[in-house]
């Protein structure tokens, strides 16, 4: 990307449109959840797993609606945030139509330890406060497809607690976002913030990729998206 802008047009309009809506939807569930989860924090002086209850609450009827874009999303505590557990996941997932919290193994003695702390979805918004967008990625833990991973901090008088987030399928992204991309007539892409390549409509720039060659963007809202003109 460059310091140069992207002119808009009225189709590109309506893609930042749909794009903001999409990841709308997805941060607004993460942002739910994170809220619920630090009031939690906020009133009890010791938090147990069984105190996160509300979780599974928010997050059900996301993953159960109808054509809906959520296939995963919960709470990943900080390490030691929890009374009593040092790491945990209260994460949920949709598996054949039903909501099933995600199991791993969360004792770093163990031989598949799931270390979650040095993962982007989980270390970038821990250092700066930020929300963030992760991949596209594969992620053959829970959705075992490509997939978007937005997660939020979930801070309680500046105590960092852990994070909530929301998957979405890259495939289900590229369902809502492409025809309309494909519709403008111009190579574009939306690029996020470490310059990958979330999603084109052009066959030389695949989703996943780099986006090395400077081009002019166009910063989505406050999102960590860039939409880009590609050269060819």
């Amino acid at each position: 990307m460059s310091t140069e802008s992207l002119t808009l047009d009225a189709g590109l309009e309506t893609v930042l449109e749909l794009v903001e809506s999409v990841v709308g939807e997805a941060f607004g569930l993460a942002e739910q959840i994170g809220a619920a989860t630090a009031a939690v924090f906020d009133l009890q002086p010791a938090v147990r797993r069984a105190d996160l209850g509300g979780v599974r609450e928010l997050v059900q009827p996301a993953l159960e609606a109808p054509a809906g874009l959520i296939q995963g999303a919960g709470f990943v505590a900080a390490i030691d945030a929890l009374d009593d557990a040092q790491w945990w996941l209260e994460w949920f997932m949709l598996s054949n139509g039903v909501t099933e919290r995600l199991i791993v193994d969360i004792d770093p003695r163990g031989e598949n330890f799931y270390d979650y702390e040095a993962l982007p979805w989980y270390d970038v918004p821990q250092r700066t406060g930020r929300r963030h967008i992760t991949g596209p990625y594969v992620d053959y833990l829970c959705t075992d497809d490509y997939t978007l991973t937005f997660t939020v901090p979930v801070v309680v008088r500046d105590r960092f607690v852990g994070v909530a987030g929301a998957d979405v399928r890259v495939f289900t992204f590229e369902k809502a976002i492409l025809p309309c991309l494909r519709a403008t007539h111009r190579k574009v892409a939306i690029v996020n913030d470490q310059g990958r390549i979330v999603l084109s409509n052009s066959a030389r720039h695949v989703g996943g990729t780099l986006l090395r060659t400077p081009a002019p963007a166009y910063r989505i809202e406050d999102l960590p998206l860039s939409l880009v003109e590609l050269s060819s």
